[in-house]
């Protein structure tokens, strides 16, 4: 596969790209876990976008390879297919897994309440990422959160674990089934575990 774009992208920080119908968004690991709040939107239409009630019905709550991201209602249209996984996905007595569809993303309000920190959140991370697109933060939506650890208690609570079993150099590949812009925040919870990593984008031609 060609290459066509790479990007770094630290901890606190976002990014958004365009992803053409075909091509391959490679999403990396360089340093360890770090994880991604995912958005993406069709690029014609930003109002249709991925939709994590949609892929978790059709699809599952912890999306791997072979599971397809899907758009929101009224739209339900296939978006983005999973290819490639090198998570090696380690099962925990919690029955916790890795890459979840369950969370929302935290914002400045909700990082005030539990870290007692006034500061941006994926929220208002992901909104100046998309701004350069001619949107704002009412396109941002509930992510696929990408490389994080997640699980459901006896009460129905989600719950999140630090991502043991992401590994520097991992990577999960996405490749577009529609036009899109696809927006990624380097998230500034705990829910990585503790440091300052940084994520990797990639972008490859279509094949």
């Amino acid at each position: 596969m060609g290459i066509l774009e790479t990007h770094v992208v630290r901890k606190h920080d976002g990014l958004a790209v365009v992803l053409r119908e075909g091509q391959l968004l490679r999403l990396t690991q360089p340093e360890g876990p770090q994880v991604i709040d995912f958005n993406a939107f069709n690029l014609d239409n930003p109002w249709e976008h991925l939709g994590s009630s949609v892929t978790r019905r059709r699809e599952t709550i912890h999306p791997t390879a072979g599971n397809t991201l899907w758009t929101r209602a009224p739209w339900e249209r296939p978006m983005l297919e999973v290819t490639a996984d090198t998570v090696e996905h380690q099962p925990s007595p919690s029955e916790a897994a890795t890459h979840d569809m369950l969370s929302g993303r935290c914002c400045a309000v909700s990082r005030v309440e539990r870290y007692g920190i006034d500061s941006p959140g994926c929220q208002e991370i992901l909104a100046k990422a998309v701004e350069p697109f001619g949107l704002d933060g009412n396109y941002v939506h509930d992510p696929f959160n990408i490389f994080m650890r997640t699980g459901i208690d006896e009460n129905g609570r989600t719950f999140w674990e630090e991502p043991f079993d992401v590994k520097a150099g991992d990577y999960i590949d996405m490749r577009a089934l529609m036009p899109c812009i696809v927006a990624v925040s380097a998230c500034p919870g705990r829910s990585s575990g503790p440091g300052e990593r940084a994520l990797g984008l990639e972008i490859y031609e279509a094949g």
